[in-house]
């Protein structure tokens, strides 16, 4: 491979260990959101099967709590797909890149904008208090 440069663009001469590893890291980013969004279908499946489980029960003696529990399901599942969202937009970055940027600069800068992180780590913690929550929560109803 050589490194090769187009009319119009001002991309810098890169060298052919630096492709190898720019195609390596794209590579594997590609091959990370591919096995998210499919681990999130199964996700999908198990929510599905859950939420029907709970829908079914005709011995609950408390149905607040069961629609709690939808609630958290429910909740828990959003906060997956906004996470799954933020991965694929920063891998469109990657492969998408529009006049303003060369493709150099976006795979170097290799970050999400400031909001979007904070919202990410926000919606981490928050998935983890709500699931530590309510495992503790049924585990002492039980």
């Amino acid at each position: 491979m050589t490194a090769r440069t187009y009319p119009g663009t001002a991309i810098p001469e890169i060298t052919d260990s630096q492709i190898k590893d720019i195609f390596a890291r794209l590579d594997t980013n590609l091959n990370d959101v591919m096995l998210t969004a499919f681990l999130y279908g199964v996700y999908t499946g198990v929510v599905a099967v859950t939420l029907w489980a709970v829908a079914s029960e005709d011995n609950c003696p408390n149905s607040r709590g069961s629609r709690f529990l939808v609630f958290i399901i429910l909740l828990l599942y959003l906060l997956r797909a906004y996470s799954f969202y933020c991965k694929w937009e920063q891998d469109l970055l990657y492969f998408i890149t529009t006049n303003e940027i060369t493709f150099l600069e976006a795979f170097e800068s290799n970050n999400l904008p400031t909001p979007v992180l904070l919202t990410l780590g926000i919606s981490a913690i928050l998935s983890t208090v709500l699931a530590d929550t309510t495992l503790v929560w049924r585990c002492w109803i039980i």
